[in-house]
């Protein structure tokens, strides 16, 4: 009777160059499967997708646009568009907000040009493009008229295109981003905050020690993370399309002494949420923003405050932010109220009653600390 031997030892012998070859395949598959940006993505695009929101990308002119859709298709109402800011693509930015609009509206997140999985052969870096970009995708979805949520940059695009384009646009809110009220005079004292020459350096981060100040300018209360999670960060989040986004950082800036010139402005209902401890757009520029917008729209601007919150209430505060765009969304516009008169239904803090409600509870409860 004949021996058995098994199949992995009949093989030739591996040479030693060979093994650390093998090895080093290992490695690499390894540190790709504990990677955390692959993981959070993952769990980001389940979690998205559990809500009935599904992604696709779609050619819009000479841009891919990459996006996600779900929610009440078949409504009559007007969905509800979430544009985000600096830094990562829209899922992780409106995780915690895309799921409860998405029982009462058709919801959709794109992720803007030169962030994500969305870009341009146009090499045009303005407001204006953007713009253009997401009016394509409307029109592609046969969206007429849609309530735009924007936070920061996202904010600004949101802020032009109720402006310029007041048609498309039903109701705006507007979370930690200027408008047109925004100064060279905030822009230095920006600069001499972040003692930076640059606002690219941080918003743009090119080392870990850059990735660690977004976070702390983003979070009242900065998640704890290890520099070997900050690398990962910098290399999955902030490498591709860096120079497209310091180019788009330059183009904004360049319009700062001609954002009143722009034409139209903002009238349609709007919401104001800010961060008390926002470093990046300090409280003060919100309350001139809700003046300016009191101003356009016959006193149908409200601005509400979330103490310890910084430039990302959206991200430290998810659920606050969620029932407060919902019940925005679903409030009647006829019934608006001017700054000053409104009364929260149940359940609802603007400025004034938050800081009651804060010393009861922790708002800290509501809403997640970090990108879950």
């Amino acid at each position: 009777m004949t021996s058995w031997t098994p199949s992995f030892l009949r093989q030739p012998l591996l040479r030693p160059s060979a093994l650390v070859a093998l090895g080093a395949a290992a490695l690499l598959e390894l540190a790709s499967a504990c990677n955390v940006v692959r993981i959070g993505e993952r769990q980001l695009s389940r979690k998205l997708e559990r809500r009935g929101l599904s992604s696709a990308s779609v050619a819009i002119g000479e841009a891919n646009v990459h996006y996600w859709e779900g929610g009440q298709r078949d409504s009559s109402e007007r969905p509800v568009i979430l544009l985000h800011g600096f830094g990562a693509a829209a899922k992780w930015q409106w995780h915690e907000q895309a799921g409860p609009l998405a029982e009462h509206r058709r919801v959709i997140l794109p992720d803007l040009l030169w962030f994500g999985g969305s870009w341009s052969r146009r090499r045009d870096y303005s407001i204006d493009h953007q713009i253009e970009v997401v009016l394509g995708l409307l029109d592609h979805l046969g969206i007429a008229e849609a309530d735009f949520v924007g936070i920061s940059y996202g904010g600004i695009v949101a802020h032009e295109l109720a402006a310029m384009h007041p048609g498309r646009v039903g109701k705006l809110v507007l979370l930690d981003s200027p408008g047109r009220v925004y100064t060279a005079g905030d822009q230095a004292a920006l600069l001499e905050r972040f003692a930076v020459d640059d606002i690219g350096e941080v918003l743009v981060p090119d080392t870990t020690e850059g990735v660690r100040t977004l976070l702390e300018l983003g979070y009242h209360r900065p998640p704890r993370t290890p520099r070997w999670v900050e690398s990962q960060v910098l290399e999955g989040m902030y490498t591709q399309f860096r120079a497209e986004k310091r180019l788009l950082l330059d183009d904004l800036l360049g319009e700062l002494d001609g954002l009143e010139e722009r034409p139209g402005a903002v009238r349609q209902p709007t919401l104001i949420i800010w961060g008390r401890e926002d470093r990046v757009f300090p409280l003060e520029i919100g309350e001139r923003l809700a003046d300016d917008l009191n101003a356009s729209t016959g006193g149908r601007a409200r601005l509400r405050v979330i103490d310890g919150a910084a430039h990302a209430p959206n991200l430290e505060h998810g659920e606050l932010v969620a029932r407060w765009l919902v019940e925005f969304v679903l409030e009647p516009s006829a019934g608006l109220e001017p700054r000053g008169v409104f009364e929260p239904p149940t359940g609802i803090q603007d400025s004034a009653t938050h800081r009651r409600f804060a010393a009861g509870r922790s708002l800290r409860s509501l809403g997640g600390p970090g990108m879950r």
